[in-house]
């Protein structure tokens, strides 16, 4: 049943994972995954998933997962790290699976080629609805090509026309059009409207057939890229409309007099209309930015929160787990004594002992062991000590009780914040700190390591293959200050007004909510500070916030 799972998993051409969430590790992989990014099946079931997936989303959708979430995702983009150091953006949906009792995670990717096959196969079936959609539209319809031969035209066209069959049998255009022109009372207007193929206006004329209909007939030119290749004419018989506009006319000049009595009147309402529907998009949008940046800042508290207990229910384990090890290195350098205390008596034992402990010792390859011992115990301590400046990394990042203000190192606060987006950055660019060794201030740490991760991160985003940011640190009397350097593409003059402003961005659709800089610029005013930016395009932004030593009272 295995080997049939396989070959079904290995027939779809999405790119299929099944993930173990405990252990990240992948567990089962089809022939997609293979191709689309160059490593063997085996290497690929050997390694977590993280090794893999690199972007942030995905660095919190597996902190969520390792905290015992297990949220299900649709379509939501990500990048796939290839064998040869590519960044392949699929997209991603993950589904949970339960299989003998166990949690599995199904990840399904779609490639953009994928994805261009999808729109093809849609585009077809819209050309498919199109045709039905011409032929049951109440408009007749006609398409001329370049030369002025008739392409196609809709079974109303010739109906309204009254088209005689023998033309239509014979597929005479010249014929039709000419049969067309002759019907109506302007003949010239129309015949030069039918031959006018190339004429890049849209055009609308109202045409009097000799037999006292009226038509309105519209004409679209047909283009390819920036090629006209034809001309499309729609007729529609407006004869009921033009009486009927004809009486409304009619009635309007009867009530004229009476109309124009109120008119003053109601230009005035509409103004002050106009004037309070004005004020009240200002407060709505208003109000909808400070929803928008509430939800981004209770958001980042959540995640604060999320992380502070990561860090805290890692910590208790690490801690014991630490002193063990303490433990058990003093008590292997004990053993390791008695042992070397025992080889020195071992030549005073009788001949047939001392061999068997010589064959015993070589057996086990004592000498290696007890090297190979010390420097295991050694690694793990330091691993332990990795784990643990993580662990107060992660704390020192959320803060999550600050309900009063703190006397903070801001300094310390960036290299906390920079080691949590590491690996949001460590792909991109080479990180450079320059440090001034600035004073502590009171403030909202928290808050401002949020300011710091959006400088951060934008940073990394401006920035196209592999570039550089600085951070630099200063002071003086009264203030300190803290810029982000890049050497990214840089922000357009135009676009350097407005970013700041709620919901603006420069980023491609889905990369950006644009209420990063919105919000940091408000916690950075929050504060009694401000942010300025200089930015060249083609060399780099730098972005340096400006905090105040003594906050005002």
């Amino acid at each position: 049943m295995n080997g049939l799972s396989q070959l079904v998993l290995d027939h779809c051409p999405e790119l299929l994972l099944v993930v173990d969430p405990d252990t990240s590790g992948i567990v089962m992989v089809n022939h997609a995954v293979v191709q689309a990014l160059g490593y063997s099946t085996e290497h690929l079931l050997s390694m977590p998933i993280t090794d893999i997936e690199c972007s942030l989303q995905d660095v919190f959708f597996w902190d969520d997962v390792r905290a015992g979430n297990y949220p299900e995702i649709h379509n939501q983009e990500g990048q796939y790290r290839t064998a040869d150091g590519e960044l392949l953006t699929v997209a991603k949906t993950v589904h949970l699976l339960q299989h003998e009792g166990k949690t599995l995670l199904l990840m399904m990717g779609v490639t953009r080629e994928q994805s261009v096959q999808q729109m093809q196969d849609t585009l077809a079936q819209t050309l498919s609805q199109l045709r039905a959609t011409l032929e049951s539209t109440g408009n007749g319809i006609l398409v001329l090509d370049w030369h002025g031969k008739i392409n196609g035209m809709n079974r109303q066209f010739s109906n309204l026309w009254k088209l005689p069959d023998t033309l239509l049998q014979v597929q005479d255009d010249a014929g039709v059009l000419e049969f067309i022109a002759t019907s109506v009372e302007d003949s010239e207007t129309l015949r030069a409207r039918l031959h006018a193929i190339v004429d890049h206006t849209d055009t609308t004329d109202t045409l009097h057939h000799k037999d006292g209909r009226v038509f309105e007939l519209t004409s679209h030119p047909q283009f390819l890229e920036e090629q006209i290749i034809g001309r499309v004419f729609s007729v529609q018989d407006i004869t009921q409309r033009t009486l009927d506009a004809q009486a409304l006319l009619e009635s309007r000049n009867r009530l004229e007099e009476r109309v124009m009595a109120r008119t003053a009147d109601l230009h005035r309402l509409n103004e002050s209309l106009r004037q309070e529907k004005e004020r009240l998009a200002v407060l709505v949008k208003e109000l909808e930015a400070a929803q928008n940046q509430l939800l981004q800042s209770e958001r980042m508290a959540s995640i604060g929160q999320l992380a502070a207990g990561v860090a805290h229910e890692i910590n208790n384990p690490v801690g014991f787990v630490n002193s063990n090890l303490g433990s058990l290195e003093h008590y292997v350098a004990n053993l390791l004594r008695l042992l070397s205390a025992y080889e020195q008596i071992e030549e005073q034992l009788p001949p047939h002992c001392a061999q068997q402990i010589r064959a015993v010792k070589q057996e086990i390859d004592f000498e290696f062991m007890c090297d190979d011992i010390t420097a295991l115990l050694t690694e793990s301590l330091d691993g332990l000590k990795r784990v643990t400046r993580i662990v107060q990394d992660l704390k020192n990042f959320s803060h999550v009780d600050e309900s009063e203000q703190q006397l903070s190192d801001i300094e310390a606060g960036i290299d906390s914040t920079l080691r949590v987006v590491w690996n949001e950055l460590k792909y991109k660019a080479e990180v450079a700190k320059e440090f001034a060794g600035i004073p502590k201030i009171t403030c909202y740490p928290f808050q401002l390591n949020q300011v710091f991760m959006n400088l951060l991160v934008n940073a990394s985003h401006a920035i196209d293959g592999k570039g550089k940011i600085t951070i630099r640190t200063g002071f003086d009397d009264q203030q300190i200050w803290i810029a982000v350097q890049d050497t990214g593409k840089g922000i357009l003059p135009e676009h350097l007004p407005r970013i700041f402003d709620p919901f603006f961005t420069t980023k491609p659709v889905g990369k950006g909510t644009g209420l990063g800089l919105s919000l940091s610029y408000g916690i950075v005013k929050k504060h009694q500070g401000h942010i300025e930016v200089q930015s060249t395009p083609g060399e780099g932004t730098t972005f340096t916030v400006y905090l105040p030593r003594t906050p005002p009272s």
